[in-house]
């Protein structure tokens, strides 16, 4: 079995998880430029060749001018055997009730591997204003200092981001986030490609179909973002150079009190 090219799908595939969500509703204390989903646990699973290789389960939660958003991923059926790997995301975000800000202000970021620990990642945010962050990153035991200008994000919010663009202008058809990854600022950018039915619990929902790339990258990923669930995306697939290498769906969503 192709071990480690079928697990480093999971890698990259793990910041697309938290949007495969559905029946939520808007948050109540977010701003009306920046509306979140409810408190939430969730299970998606991915596929590549057809089969599960992998399952990513999250939990995000707003609490006392805190976002905390959790994702694991793990190997699954043969590939369990192969590989005992279990990759822990964390990102950590200040959003006071009073408006003082339109979005959240990212606090940290943390990938965490159970074995291959030469992966890990760290990143924090130093905030001096609303519009410039200066960010301390770690990977590969390596650090690097980076500022910036604009409102930069780690890639694990990306479904939330683009789910929150679209609550708040339903009329966009393109755009970019700047993101904090591996000792780097990268561009994303996204792009709507049309409008396409997805099949969920045995139900055909309308999405509009999303393609969303990193700036000189040979990979990309379309989205499939359900209107009738607050443009979260109800499937993705992840293509590099125009070769679908794996898929995740939503398998399990609940709503936390």
């Amino acid at each position: 079995m192709d071990q480690q090219p079928t697990f480093h799908i999971i890698q990259r595939l793990r910041f697309l998880s938290a949007c495969l969500l559905s029946l939520v509703a808007c948050n109540t204390f977010a701003s009306n430029q920046f509306p979140l989903p409810e408190n939430h646990q969730s299970t998606y699973s991915i596929t590549k060749y057809g089969t599960e290789v992998g399952q990513i389960k999250n939990d995000f939660q707003y609490h006392d001018q805190q976002i905390i958003y959790t994702s694991k991923a793990i190997a699954t059926g043969v590939t369990a055997f192969f590989l005992k790997e279990i990759i822990t995301e964390t990102s950590h975000l200040y959003w006071p009730d009073d408006n003082t800000l339109e979005v959240p202000q990212q606090i940290s970021y943390r990938l965490r591997h159970k074995k291959n620990k030469k992966k890990d990642q760290e990143i924090y945010f130093v905030w001096s204003d609303v519009n410039h962050v200066d960010i301390s990153s770690s990977y590969k035991n390596k650090s690097a200092t980076l500022t910036s200008d604009k409102t930069v994000w780690s890639s694990q919010l990306l479904p939330i981001l683009m789910s929150s663009y679209l609550l708040h202008n339903d009329k966009i058809t393109d755009g970019s986030f700047l993101i904090a990854n591996k000792n780097n600022l990268e561009n994303y950018n996204f792009t709507l490609e049309g409008h396409e039915p997805i099949e969920l619990n045995g139900k055909i929902l309308s999405c509009l179909k999303f393609k969303i790339i990193k700036q000189d990258s040979s990979r990309f990923t379309y989205a499939w973002l359900s209107k009738n669930h607050y443009y979260l995306p109800l499937k993705m697939e992840q293509y590099k150079d125009n070769e679908l290498n794996a898929s995740i769906m939503l398998k399990q969503f609940k709503l936390l009190k």
